[in-house]
This record gives structure tokens, sequence and C-alpha cells, in this order.
């Protein structure tokens, strides 16, 4: 399934504005496309953390769709249970789905 977002990668860099640092989540290639913005509080760790997030989502959702991929040919003793069902239901997030199957 196609993916209508940006395409990655995604990085982050911060503004210092009197008020505390804006966090900009932009396009690797070009600080011109502005994807989202983090207001991080002095010394909030998580919100930093959730900037960071946010900057990988491009990553990580091609490693999940690789790995959703090869599911089929993995045994079902070496995964943990349920862990299809888990990235069926990630992945429909993503695409705006619900994760049962009579609906995809």
């Amino acid at each position: 399934m196609e993916t209508n977002h940006t395409p990655g990668p995604w990085t982050c860099y911060a503004d210092l504005p009197s008020t505390g640092p804006n966090w900009h989540i932009v396009t690797a290639n070009s600080r011109m496309r502005v994807l989202a913005n983090v207001h991080i509080e002095p010394g909030n760790k998580m919100d930093a953390a959730n900037a960071r997030l946010i900057t990988a989502a491009p990553d990580l959702l091609a490693v999940l769709q690789e790995l959703r991929e090869s599911a089929e040919y993995w045994s079902e003793y070496d995964v943990p249970c349920g862990i299809v069902e888990r990235m069926d239901a990630a992945l429909a997030k993503v695409y705006g789905m619900t994760a049962n199957k009579e609906d995809k």
C-alpha cells in the first residue's frame, strides 16, 4: 500500500526564541518544508524525545513494512504470539484503516 506522507528522511532542529526552543521537523533535504513544530519547555526531556520519535517515523514505517512483508515466511515458533496482528494494527493507523481483515 502506498502512503501519501512526505517521504523521509526527516530531521529536526531547534530555534531558540526567548520563550524556549521550538523544534521543527523538516524534510532532510530542505528546511523549507516544515512538517511539525514541537515546543519544548526548557529541561523537558519528554518533549525532545517526542520530536526525535516524530523524526524517526519514516524510517520506522519502512522497517515495519519490510518486516510485515517477510512475516509470511516466518515459522510460528520463531516470533512472539500476536506480533503480526500488532504490526497490522500499527500499519492500519498509518493508512487510516481499521485492522480488521474484513475492512481491507
